[in-house]
């Protein structure tokens, strides 16, 4: 057996002896090792659970952007306003986006654009036998539906030979039917008025959760502009790119062909303006994922706390246990057989309140998003990296306690009482 193989032997064995007094001193003192790696379950456990509700809430961002429609861009009438993807009332605005720009546009070819659908929208008094509502009414193509990942549940959107012909049809949100129609009323092939004109519904969208969707009516954009604005040009133009790496050309060539269509110089003078999905997402993201970072960083702070229990519980151990380890010295320890020993027990309970933190914070991610109505995301590199650092906490702060007791002197520790 050379040398090399008797070292690791002999380092092996030492580890073993080390780890053996570890969880022979842990068990001894149990309420004490508890107190002890208190502190890390508490910190694993906030670290994995804000993490994923940082996650979480990046999640939802990116599905409710998604459920806006995908690879959108609004070309927007007006100055612009924040870009925003969220539609808005276009009440005040004079729409400025013609039809010769939804053909512009339209005409791009299927390897920019899938589709395109013009868009205004007024407020509007609804009627329907005795009962009155307010709500938002939106004039649009028969793209619309597509293109906003948003359709009927009941009933049909209306077609094109209903824009061609300006049909009086409507479909209804879920909040417009609820607010209109007695429970149990199938409110197809029933004549609601809007704003005076009667329209016969024949759809009814589906539940978007928000207000704008679900208190709506869609009509045709050719019966909008003959009963409602009065207006030639659209507010909005809605258009679902072929894909999201052309999103950004069909952003600048949608820019320029309508600059030139209206003899504008550039986009600082512009009467439009263009909200792409990209730049939402990218924003929203950037905020999510500071927040998150934020949110792991504050519950880190916890951790450290825990370590700095774990040295000052283990400061006490090597107080009381001064003269047992005069004793081991005496038969022959030697110093970094002691560091070993102290260093391996504070390793041990920081490593089990780190397993226990672990469980703990996957539980509490589970029962919020559960039951408290808010979405959570458990990520494996928040598990990992909590339990890491439990380690290193351990290593860290038992390091100076375990230091400290490796100097003693043996003849003054066996005197110690």
């Amino acid at each position: 057996m050379n040398s090399s193989t008797v070292r690791m032997f002999r380092a092996f064995r030492a580890f073993r002896e080390s780890l053996v007094m570890s969880l022979r001193s842990i068990g001894s003192n149990k309420v004490r090792s508890f107190l002890t790696a208190l502190g890390v379950m508490i910190g694993v456990a906030a670290v994995i659970a804000l993490v994923a509700l940082g996650n979480g809430a990046q999640l939802s961002v990116q599905q409710s952007l998604e459920s806006l429609g995908s690879n959108l861009l609004l070309v927007y009438s007006g100055e612009p306003r924040g870009g925003s993807l969220v539609r808005r009332s276009t009440t005040n605005i004079t729409p400025t986006l013609s039809e010769d720009d939804l053909n512009f546009i339209r005409a791009l070819g299927p390897e920019l654009v899938v589709m395109a659908a013009p868009e205004s929208s007024a407020t509007a008094q609804l009627k329907y036998g005795s009962v009155n509502t307010v709500a938002t009414v939106i004039g649009t193509g028969t793209g619309y539906p597509d293109i906003r990942n948003f359709h009927p549940v009941h009933g049909q959107f209306f077609s094109e030979l209903d824009v061609d012909t300006r049909k009086a049809v409507a479909v209804i949100g879920v909040q417009v039917y609820r607010d209109l129609f007695p429970e149990g009323v199938d409110p197809l092939g029933q004549s609601i008025r809007i704003n005076g004109i009667n329209h016969r519904v024949v759809g009814i969208m589906e539940e978007k959760g928000s207000s704008t969707s679900d208190a709506a009516v869609f009509i045709p954009i050719s019966t909008y502009q003959r009963y409602i604005s009065g207006e030639r040009n659209y507010a909005l133009i809605n258009v679902q790119a072929a894909s999201t790496e052309v999103m950004r050309d069909l952003q600048r060539i949608i820019e320029n062909g309508i600059l030139i269509a209206h003899r504008l110089p550039g986009m600082d003078s512009a009467d439009f303006y263009i909200a792409n999905q990209l730049d939402l997402l990218s924003t929203m993201q950037g905020v999510t994922e500071t927040f998150t970072v934020l949110l792991g960083s504050i519950a880190a702070i916890s951790l450290i706390v825990g370590g700095i229990g774990i040295m000052n519980i283990m400061l006490v151990s090597v107080t009381e246990r001064t003269r047992e380890i005069g004793v081991r010295m005496a038969l022959g320890a030697r110093g970094s057989d002691i560091l070993q020993q102290f260093i391996t027990e504070a390793v041990i309970i920081s490593l089990i309140g780190g397993l226990v933190g672990i469980a703990l914070g996957v539980g509490a991610s589970w029962a919020v998003s559960r039951f408290g109505g808010m979405a959570a995301r458990v990520s494996l590199d928040s598990v990992v990296l909590a339990f890491g650092f439990a380690f290193i906490i351990g290593l860290f702060f038992g390091g100076y306690p375990a230091f400290r007791a490796s100097r003693l002197d043996p003849i003054e520790a066996l005197r110690y009482e």
